[in-house]
């Protein structure tokens, strides 16, 4: 089978129908630029370059932020665009004409039929040896592609073979019959593949025992759960952290050194890498979170992507976010997160080498500047100075437009203003860690979520003894487990999903997001997206979600 890394496509799309599911009808790639016929997925060679156009698809899917941060707790719009408003402040023009949700809503159905579409044609007669791993890995990103639909629309049409027509008229399947075929796909596909793999991207065994164990949890809060789902999920994610193939790396910072990517704490990682013809449009996490320093301060700072990225400013850190890292000094996860010094590169300033810009942790009220030229305190009195300006909240018009960046991701790698190379991780231990807690808590084994939660605050302590003093804990609750998840997978995705698994996206977006309290109408009809009303236009016994 191809390497996902090495595998040069320009375009690869499965021939699906109208209706739900655009039609097309040719492929191209950087090998055959000629029509292929559809007898094409017909053969192993048609059926792995298909494979490959299912990884390629998650970008799409992942790379929706204003689905994953905006109406968050973590993350907030910078402004009020139409979008904005409705995805981070649910005001009262959300409507199903959002184009987000129709973009979000194809991709994630194509990403299902291109699935149906090899789990129909792959056999072992046409794959060989290689059945088993292409008709798991499919099946694994059929479910990945359920799960986010139904989590983000609540019943869908529900579609599990190839579809070869019209789709004209459909019903919406309820969510407990998809989650019971998403749980029962991934139960008969565990154990199939290797529990690693030396392809990066690739779907392994872990994978499938993480996203099960999410699986179970997720459906433990539903009213149609069934009475052992959080000790299934709580076993089945102890299973996978007892493995011993992935391991918790020794320092929080270690898990995102640009030169250590696809290590031994990532269990799946969407792909990217230097040559342009594969990268696409790039990762873009490497430049959504911080402000435009260049366009800011103009005088002291030039390109230089190897002392901090292209920010777009478009996605914001609520600054009380700070705040859940009570002492930044000893939780060496918030120096490993945000960028706070930044030096002038402009070789033609007076200042050049200088530190030009300066924040402080945020609970460090010394006035110490570090002689900057550009200091900006955490608050200025009762008032946040990291926010941004030029909006209607009253809240927002005295901030700077300037707040510590993400560090994270930072990828010095690539020209400025160039998509990011680096992985995208989406599936790692430590939030395995995270999910056993969160479903050891509700099964009623606090003992044991406590030892999950504090393996990974341990990790994150300055020392042992700063641990046993300052971070070990000795109480938990489902806000615990939530702050903790900030802390350790800031930036990250799912966000929004965790919190409504969870059943807190409601009171913790109330108490951090302004522009949701400032709206005042968020609401538990907002827990689902509207159906994009272009798809209730086009098919018959398409209905909407209440309330839209």
């Amino acid at each position: 089978m191809n390497k996902l890394k090495n595998t040069y496509i320009y375009m690869l799309l499965a021939c699906v129908t109208t209706g739900l599911f655009p039609a097309c009808s040719d492929f191209l790639n950087s090998d055959t630029p000629s029509i292929i016929t559809d007898g094409f997925y017909d053969t192993k060679t048609g059926q792995e370059k298909l494979l490959v156009d299912l990884y390629f698809r998650c970008r799409s899917i992942f790379n929706t932020g204003e689905v994953q941060y905006f109406g968050t707790d973590l993350y907030m719009a910078i402004g009020e665009s139409e979008t904005e408003k409705m995805f981070n402040g649910y005001d009262k023009t959300f409507n199903s004409t959002a184009p987000i949700v129709r973009g979000y809503w194809e991709n994630l159905y194509k990403l299902v039929q291109e699935a149906n579409v090899l789990i129909n044609r792959c056999t072992e007669e046409t794959a060989g040896s290689d059945y088993a791993s292409i008709n798991a890995q499919g099946r694994f990103l059929r479910v990945v592609g359920y799960y986010y639909l139904v989590e983000t629309f609540g019943p869908v049409p529900f579609y599990t073979e190839e579809n070869t027509g019209i789709i004209s008229t459909t019903t919406r399947t309820a969510e407990n019959t998809i989650y019971s075929f998403m749980i029962d796909e991934l139960e008969e596909i565990k154990g199939i593949l290797n529990i690693n793999t030396n392809e990066p991207g690739r779907i392994t065994n872990a994978a499938v025992l993480h996203f099960l164990g999410k699986l179970y949890l997720t459906r433990g809060y539903r009213n149609y759960a069934e009475a052992n789902d959080f000790t299934k999920a709580a076993q089945i994610l102890d299973e996978l952290i007892s493995d011993g193939t992935y391991s918790l790396l020794n320092n929080y910072a270690d898990v995102y050194d640009e030169e250590n990517q696809n290590n031994a704490e990532v269990i799946w990682a969407i792909q990217y890498g230097l040559d342009k013809n594969y990268r696409g449009s790039g990762n873009p996490q490497q430049s959504i979170f911080g402000f435009n320093i260049t366009a800011l301060e103009p005088d002291l700072f030039i390109y230089d992507q190897n002392d901090y990225s292209a920010m777009n400013r478009y996605y914001w850190i609520i600054p009380q976010v700070h705040e859940l890292f009570s002492d930044p000094e000893i939780d060496t996860r918030y120096d490993a997160t945000f960028k706070r010094q930044f030096y002038v590169n402009n070789t033609a300033s007076d200042q050049y080498g200088e530190l030009g810009i300066y924040f402080p942790r945020w609970n460090d009220n010394s006035g110490m500047t570090d002689g900057a030229i550009n200091y900006y305190p955490y608050k200025d009195g009762d008032t946040y100075v990291w926010y941004p300006q030029s909006t209607s909240l009253s809240i927002l018009n005295n901030g700077s437009d300037r707040m510590p960046i993400i560090r994270k991701f930072q990828d010095t790698k690539i020209e400025w203003g160039a998509g990011g190379s680096r992985e995208d991780v989406i599936l790692r231990l430590s939030d395995a860690y995270l999910l056993a807690a969160e479903a050891w808590l509700n099964a009623g084994n606090t003992t044991t979520a406590l030892e999950r939660i504090n393996t990974l605050r341990k990790r994150a302590a300055r020392s042992d003894a700063e641990y046993e003093q300052s971070m070990k804990l000795t109480a938990i609750d489902i806000d615990v487990i939530m702050d903790e998840r900030a802390r350790e997978l800031l930036g990250e995705h799912d966000r929004w999903f965790d919190l409504k698994r969870s059943q807190t996206l409601i009171p913790r977006a109330y108490r951090y997001n302004p522009f949701v309290a400032e709206y005042d109408n968020l609401n538990e009809k907002h827990l689902v997206r509207p159906i994009p009303q272009d798809e209730i236009n086009k098919v018959s016994g398409l209905n909407q979600n209440d309330g839209y």
